[in-house]
C-alpha cells in the first residue's frame, strides 16, 4: 500500500508488521519473477546481479559493496510451465 491516500490504508500502512509486509512483497511480486541489477565498479565492466525478491539499498550494498555504481534494474518473469496432456 505504498502511497495510500485513504485514512484506513494510512492506519494500516503504520500498524502493518514485517511479517504482513513480507507476505505482501510476496504476493505483489510472484516466486517466479526474477530482479536484475546491473552494476559497475570500475566504469569498464558491468556485473549482473539476480534477487528473488525487490532488492533494498542494504541488499545491494551488501552484494556489490558500496563503491558500485547502478547501472539499471529490471524485472523478468519465468516462462509458465503448461503441463503436458
Amino acid at each position: 500500500m505504498a502511497g495510500a491516500t485513504d485514512f484506513i490504508g494510512r492506519v494500516r500502512e503504520r500498524v502493518e508488521t514485517a511479517e504482513e509486509r513480507r507476505r505482501r512483497e510476496t504476493a505483489l511480486h510472484p516466486a517466479t519473477a526474477r530482479f536484475t541489477v546491473l552494476v559497475t565498479r570500475d566504469g569498464t565492466a558491468e556485473e549482473e546481479l539476480l534477487f528473488d525478491r525487490p532488492p533494498t539499498l542494504a541488499d545491494l550494498v551488501a552484494r556489490a559493496g558500496a563503491g558500485a555504481f547502478l547501472l539499471g534494474i529490471g524485472v523478468t518473469e519465468a516462462p509458465l510451465q503448461v503441463a503436458a496432456e
